[in-house]
């Protein structure tokens, strides 16, 4: 645009600028369901690379980022009097500052077990979920972070996917802004620790007629152990302190298994096995069937952990009755 004033002609200047990131090849993460803006192949169930690849410039192809010319307004001087006129650009409404964040920043898991991992987009000013918004999750390569994945928060701001890695992984997440919302990048980064295979002593080894569920009871005996310590707290969810059901809940969510909040729904929601044929992992339910007050986790030997009650906290324990039920987590 050409503008004069007094004889003299300011010229507005444009600029633009483009950047290319070629494609990355990563191995060690897959996400468990289909995102049809997701930058990788595979069917989401099991280990695969990840083609990283996103083009950043002036082009309109699918894919890629505008970067948009930014406006230069001149200040321009009278010739006769010396006096300033500023040609300035429309002012621009102020957009809203927000919080992105990783729900669950650190978590332990072995090679190759699906995890969630959250993310979270709120209004800072007002703290309102931000629906129907993308944010690009990132992993740390040792050049720097690449976008992997795109997903959609819900109606309460959140959204999550499954990860599966092969290493110690770092994730982050960035929202790029809208018309109105300010962009953010994750205020925390999110650490997929990988921890070795427990080895199973002999002495927990049972011989049983039922059913075996694999290396499931041994990850689970593991992952409660991790719990020893943090306080029994009624009705707490984890994972700083926990309740008898709450641990068992918590300590299966994180080996991909969905079970009910209450001891009475988790033996309900589990395949009920004789007490001779227990195995590591089992539940063990306390009551009778309609009125379960009390589960904890086998680890053998008789003995199970658990958080026994107010006052106490997560712990090793023997099985301290008798008469008890039996429920396998499948």
């Amino acid at each position: 645009m050409v503008a004069k004033a007094k004889g003299r002609t300011a010229v507005a200047a444009a600029t633009t600028g483009a950047i290319a990131v070629s494609g990355i090849a990563l191995a060690g993460c897959s996400p468990a369901a289909d995102h049809t803006n997701d930058a990788f192949t595979g069917d989401g169930t099991t280990t695969t690379g990840l083609n990283l690849a996103s083009a950043l410039g002036a082009g309109g192809s699918s894919g890629s980022t505008m970067v948009h010319p930014v406006s230069l307004a001149s200040t321009l001087a009278s010739a006769d009097s010396g006096t300033a006129s500023d040609l300035a650009a429309p002012a621009l409404a102020s957009k809203a500052d927000v919080d992105l964040h990783i729900t669950n920043p650190n978590v332990n898991v072995y090679a190759d077990q699906a995890v969630e991992v959250g993310f979270q987009l709120t209004n800072k000013d007002t703290n309102q979920p931000l629906a129907n918004q993308l944010v690009k999750v990132q992993v740390k390569l040792p050049t720097g972070f690449a976008t992997f994945l795109h997903l959609t928060t819900n109606g309460s701001g959140y959204t999550s996917y499954t990860a599966r890695v092969l290493t110690t992984t770092q994730i982050t997440a960035v929202f790029d802004g809208t018309d109105a919302l300010q962009s953010a990048v994750s205020d925390n980064v999110g650490t997929l620790n990988v921890l070795a295979k427990p080895a199973v002593s002999a002495s927990r080894g049972i011989t049983i007629n039922a059913p075996t569920n694999g290396d499931l009871g041994s990850k689970a005996v593991y992952l409660a152990s991790l719990q020893a310590g943090k306080p029994y707290v009624y009705g707490a969810n984890g994972p700083d302190s926990f309740d008898c059901s709450s641990l068992v809940q918590y300590v299966y969510k994180q080996l991909g298994r969905n079970l009910p909040r209450t001891a009475e729904a988790q033996y309900e929601a589990t395949l009920h096995v004789d007490s001779a044929h227990k195995q590591v992992g089992d539940l063990i339910f306390f009551g009778s069937p309609g009125s379960i007050y009390h589960v904890g986790i086998y680890a053998g030997d008789g003995q199970m952990w658990a958080a026994p009650h107010s006052g106490d906290v997560v712990k090793l324990e023997s099985i301290y009755s008798t008469t008890y039920y039996v429920g396998r987590v499948l």
